[in-house]
């Protein structure tokens, strides 16, 4: 039986290719490096098969992958070598292959190396020059991220992937609003432009514009300079584009007093709230970053270490920021939410608007120094113990008074109070007490400061994975010796502590060939990949289910286990038994436990309704192959990730 493109293990062909091991998954595409001929290769295959009823429209993302990177020979963009269809030549998954180039992702790469400011900002200029000779042409990215770019252990080559969302032009559209870009790195235009599809029917899509990616690289430059994300990914989903539309990130300078002024303020530019407030073009921005290079480089400040420690899970609790510590989210899908990074818990800061000045205050401004305030109140106040109902009866004084002049004709009446609680006035702040203003100056501002209570009922949703998170860390933490010696005696983790296993003991929820399965709290069972060669291992351990989020920890491994591939496979259970620590993590490695498949009606192809379970803690997953981390012994380097 064919294996859908998640499934692939080492040892299955794909066309004349052999599978080495998975490079990643994500929600359009699995990544693999395969070999032919003896020599090694990028295999990328997308998720879903060439379908009229496909609304995600993934294989037509793979196809302008390739047609984007067909048009380009340059040192840093992959070379395409090969595309096809598998395994039917007409309806199969799309795939394109190209070269094997090993490398880390932008951020693993800074976090291991800890480049000096020179050597990362002239790694930087090659990628602006690089985005200057694509925009020239008229191409753009859409989603550069972090994620997104590789930097080769060969020569720090830095080499732009991912063009599934590129425009190029004279291709037709794939998407009919917003390019499908990471929620959080969204320009201010893409929010406002959702906001206006809220409230109206007819919505002509913005153009593709270079100010679009320069948005994104200031996101980058901002993450590099540190580590962390302007606006947190984290936030409640409403939250968060309120954020990214109305409150500037704090200067990169005062969160990182390493960081030069001089790349705090252009950083700043580049995530200016209007486009034609940031650089005119790539090639600017690279030709600044070449100067600040000869002006600087060879300062102390510029080549010492610029260090920062890998994202570690969170081990205790975490409140909401505007900012936090970098942990690489999940791709969320066109204009949606993906699935959240939970932070590192060490760097966490509360992006307050500056002060609003005491001369003439329009609403706007008042507004703004308002937002933040709230922002400082609702999301700070979990950290300071204080009660989230009076959280609630704060953001309801302050939403009345913030609001209120959006309709002076209004009498002031008290505000609702909950049973038992102190009733508080609505009565208008004395800041706010300016001229009345019509609604649609406000209507930003009032939706901000309503989903302050929003979030106030969220924290309760928090936490589950806060608490879940705790449990894993604490598991981890708390392995005994003998089963972090376990996990030395395994070939396939002596560099990482990550792999992959394929449980065995989940149902099918869809028709053969597809991939969701059933999965229910309880005790489960699986394969654990130990070996480049494809050698599994037999696993068990125990599953708790949530609505939204499964967790899974493993305690056992069987070392005589195995499994054989093929049409005649033969699975040996095995009866050496040893302890061993090790958990399911997110497809990007950077957060506990793996988010349930909810999205049937989009993906109802793939799904069969009689095979659901629907009983109490079950849930479906998108695939029965997971992410995995084992725990070492004590001091042992590869605990770091």
């Amino acid at each position: 039986m064919t294996r859908h493109p998640n499934e692939l293990r080492p040892g299955d062909e794909v066309r004349h290719y052999r599978v080495v091991r998975r490079l990643g998954t994500g929600g359009y595409a699995s990544v693999y490096q395969v070999e032919h001929a003896g020599r090694p290769y990028t295999m990328k295959l997308a998720t879903r098969p060439a379908s009229e009823a496909d609304l995600t429209r993934t294989d037509e993302r793979a196809v302008r992958e390739a047609v984007s990177l067909g048009h380009f020979r340059h040192p840093n963009l992959p070379r395409v070598h090969e595309t096809g269809r598998w395994p039917d030549v007409e309806r199969g998954y799309f795939y394109l292959v190209t070269d094997y180039q090993p490398g880390r992702t932008f951020n693993q790469w800074r976090w291991e190396e800890s480049p000096s400011l020179r050597r990362l900002v002239r790694v930087l200029a090659e990628v602006a020059r690089v985005l200057a000779e694509l925009h020239e042409q008229g191409v753009f990215h859409r989603d550069f991220k972090a994620d997104n770019l590789l930097i080769l252990d060969e020569d720090e080559r830095p080499v732009l992937i991912d063009f599934g969302a590129a425009y190029v032009p004279g291709a037709y559209p794939l998407t009919e609003l917003l390019p499908p870009a990471t929620l959080h790195n969204l320009p201010p235009e893409c929010v406002a432009l959702l906001h206006q599809s809220e409230t109206e029917e007819q919505v002509e899509p913005l153009p593709a514009t270079a100010a679009m990616d320069l948005y994104a690289f200031g996101c980058l430059l901002y993450e590099a300079l540190t580590d962390r994300h302007a606006f947190s990914p984290r936030l409640p989903r409403q939250l968060l584009l309120q954020a990214i539309s109305l409150l500037p990130p704090k200067e990169p300078c005062e969160l990182e007093p390493r960081a030069p002024e001089s790349l705090s303020e252009l950083t700043l530019r580049l995530l200016a709230k209007e486009a034609d407030q940031r650089p005119p073009s790539a090639r600017a921005v690279y030709e600044e970053l070449l100067r600040l290079l000869e002006q600087e480089g060879d300062t102390k400040a510029w080549t010492v270490p610029y260090a920062f420690s890998p994202p570690t899970p969170p081990a205790g609790a975490h409140t909401l920021a505007v900012q936090e510590s970098l942990a690489p989210p999940e791709e969320a899908s066109e204009a949606g939410a993906g699935e959240h990074s939970e932070p590192s818990g060490e760097k966490e800061g509360v992006n307050a608007a500056p002060p609003a000045e005491k001369k003439e205050r329009t609403p706007s401004r008042g507004g703004r120094r308002w937002a933040g305030v709230l922002l400082t109140l609702a999301l700070g106040g979990a950290g300071l113990g204080i009660g989230w109902g009076n959280v609630r009866s704060a953001c309801a004084t302050a939403l009345a008074g913030a609001c209120g002049c959006a309709d002076a004709t209004t009498p002031d009446s008290p505000a609702p109070v909950e049973k038992g609680r102190t009733p508080v006035s609505s009565s208008p702040v004395d800041d706010l007490a300016s001229p009345p203003s019509s609604p649609r100056h406000l209507s930003g501002l009032c939706k901000l400061l309503g989903a302050c209570a929003t979030v106030a009922h969220l924290s309760a949703c928090v936490s589950v994975p806060v608490r879940m998170a705790r449990e894993m860390e604490s598991f981890l933490q708390q392995c005994p010796p003998e089963a972090r010696e376990t996990a030395t005696r395994l070939p396939l983790f002596k560099k990482t502590p990550f792999s992959d296993v394929e449980f065995t003991s989940l149902t099918d929820a869809g028709p053969p060939g597809s991939s969701p399965v059933n999965i229910r709290s309880g005790p489960v069972e699986g394969w654990l990949s130990v070996a480049v060669d494809g050698s599994v291992r037999r696993v068990t351990g125990v599953a708790k289910v949530f609505p939204d989020r499964v967790y899974v920890r493993l305690d056992r491994i069987y070392l005589d286990s195995s499994h054989t591939r093929g049409p005649d496979a033969v699975a040996t259970p095995g009866s050496e038994e040893a302890p061993i620590c090790a958990v399911v993590m997110n497809m990007n490695y950077s957060a506990y436990g793996i988010n349930t498949f909810t999205d049937i009606e989009k993906y109802k192809d793939r799904v069969d309704l009689e095979k659901v379970d629907r009983g109490p803690e079950a849930a479906m997953l998108h695939s029965p192959l997971l992410n995995v981390r084992l725990q070492f012994p004590e001091g042992d380097a590869r605990n770091r990730y």
